[in-house]
């Protein structure tokens, strides 16, 4: 599984200004809608902000992993973002998450989402892969990292 059939050009995203998580959850969740046949950016933030409440999903290494299982979705999709500057993700002790990987999947098909969340937490742990990440210039350099890093893992 490679996450580039799950990610597009137009899903990857350089978050600038962003001043809270719900403000960059809403970015995603507007850049995403129109890949999601029948959703709407209102219904996908709402999605998010939902299962965020739940459990954050922010890590120590400044990551944040916002997922949500939608009914009928037919493909996962996955948004990585970068967010200049970092934003809590309202866990106490955990830094600012600056990389958000985002995926919205089926349902249906939890455990593909969840094999999907794994692959892609080994991509983020690759050695340097979230500086090369953060280093990012522009959307489509960002979008090129994530490529490399995930050809690079078998």
């Amino acid at each position: 599984m490679r996450l580039e059939e799950f990610c597009k050009p137009e899903l990857a995203l350089i978050l600038s200004g962003v001043r809270s998580r719900d403000e960059a959850l809403e970015r995603i969740a507007q850049a995403a809608a129109p890949m999601i046949p029948g959703a709407d950016a209102k219904g996908l933030l709402h999605s998010l902000i939902d299962r965020e409440q739940k459990t954050p999903t922010s890590t120590p290494e400044g990551v944040a992993f916002p997922h949500a299982l939608l009914p009928g979705l037919e493909q996962t999709i996955v948004v990585v973002a970068i967010a200049r500057p970092a934003i809590s993700f309202g866990v106490p002790g955990h830094p600012g998450s600056d990389v958000i990987f985002a995926m919205f999947g089926p349902e249906e098909r939890p455990w593909d989402h969840v094999r999907l969340l794994a692959r892609i937490a080994r991509v983020a742990r690759g050695s340097g892969a979230l500086e090369r990440f953060r280093k990012a210039a522009n959307a489509e350099s960002l979008f090129a990292a994530l490529l490399a890093e995930d050809r690079s893992h078998v």
